[in-house]
């Protein structure tokens, strides 16, 4: 048997209304002097009433059937019986099911929401119904909180793991410079010239020719082929 969960924390606000009332007039009394043992009926009476208002029923489900249990009785449906579920809006919104045998439930769809299990309950039962043919009304409502549940659900999933929806991507931080660059060069940067550049030329290059090169040609280079020696007589 599965039962809600929110129902105890519920109940003990409740409580903690009501009681919270009845100490306040009792020490009302109190002060002003006019404390008896009628007023204290009279405000213990208004705390029970208050009590009986704000405490929530509590639903419980098992196998194909689901109950409502209050102050005074408890009411129960077959959810694989039913023949309508109905939705009824309004500041406080209520889930309105009722059975072929005559049972009839109402309870808040939150319960449902803040409780997965006893949805799955419900919607097993309205499947088998749905399969027997006995559930004529009721598709939209249950459409509607269905959406609802898997909505809340993927939320639950995005925040758990760290995501957000529609969030944008912030670049990394830039840890500062790093080795190479402008604030501390490296070998080969222009604060310290390395082998090959213009501060300290290396062999091959225009300031230290190396062999091979067009100052020191090296063996097995091209040379043009100088004129011949003149003899004397001849015009220059």
């Amino acid at each position: 048997m599965d039962h809600d969960r929110t129902w105890l924390s519920e109940l003990r606000a409740a409580l903690g209304c009501s009681g919270g009332l009845l100490a306040l007039m009792l020490l009302v009394d109190l002060a002003n002097g006019t404390l008896a043992l009628w007023r204290v009926l009279c405000w213990t009476v208004v705390a029970v009433l208050l009590l009986a208002i704000l405490c929530p029923p509590r639903v419980t489900a098992g196998e194909h059937w689901l109950a409502s249990r209050g102050l005074v009785r408890t009411r129960r449906v077959h959810t694989d019986l039913l023949v309508a579920v109905r939705g009824e809006g309004g500041p406080a919104p209520r889930l309105v099911l009722r059975d072929a045998l005559g049972g009839r439930v109402v309870l808040d769809p939150a319960v449902l929401t803040a409780n997965p299990v006893l949805w799955h309950r419900l919607d097993q039962g309205v499947r088998r119904s749905r399969e027997r043919g006995v559930l004529r009304c009721g598709a939209a409502p249950l459409r509607t909180l269905a959406d609802r549940i898997d909505g809340d659900g993927a939320r639950a999933v995005f925040e758990a793991s760290g995501l957000r929806c529609g969030a944008a991507s912030r670049p990394a931080h830039d840890p500062g410079p790093g080795p190479g660059s402008v604030r501390e060069p490296g070998p080969g940067s222009a604060g310290e010239p390395g082998p090959g550049s213009a501060g300290d030329p290396g062999p091959g290059s225009t300031g230290d020719p190396g062999p091979g090169s067009v100052r020191d040609p090296g063996p097995g280079s091209v040379r043009e082929p100088e004129p011949p020696p003149q003899r004397p007589g001849e015009a220059a």
